[in-house]
């Protein structure tokens, strides 16, 4: 009997304490997926306006628009997963300014605007 009546409370105990545990796994901190997409993002944020840079310097020096030919694209000292997004980065932001320095700084140029008449 006197085992019965120890039993029951340390069964009681034991119990709530891993509801407390569940508990603290699930509400408790970000996993690390979130920090990632950060870390993903600032490497893409640098490739882009290295790419910006990189572009404006191509047009300075009268060479061919070409991504592949910039050394920042190409030989990167990143791990693998950074050299990636900074490489996707680097390409948008390379080419979305090629775009506003060959259409006379205006971006993306439609039809609609040769139509117009004034």
């Amino acid at each position: 009997m006197r085992r019965t009546l120890l039993l029951v409370p340390a069964l009681a105990i034991t119990l709530l304490g891993s509801a407390k545990t569940a508990k603290a796994q699930w509400y408790g901190q970000p996993q690390w997926g979130y920090e990632r997409h950060e870390r993903e993002e600032a490497w893409e944020r640098r490739g882009y306006y290295d790419g910006v840079r990189g572009a404006d310097r191509d047009f300075e020096n009268h060479r061919r628009p070409n991504v592949n030919n910039r050394d920042e694209y190409r030989d990167t000292d990143l791990p693998r997963f950074e050299a990636h997004e900074y490489r996707e980065g680097f390409r948008r932001g390379y080419y979305e300014r090629v775009r506003q320095i060959y259409n006379g700084g205006y971006g993306w140029r439609h039809d609609d605007d040769d139509d117009r008449r004034w």
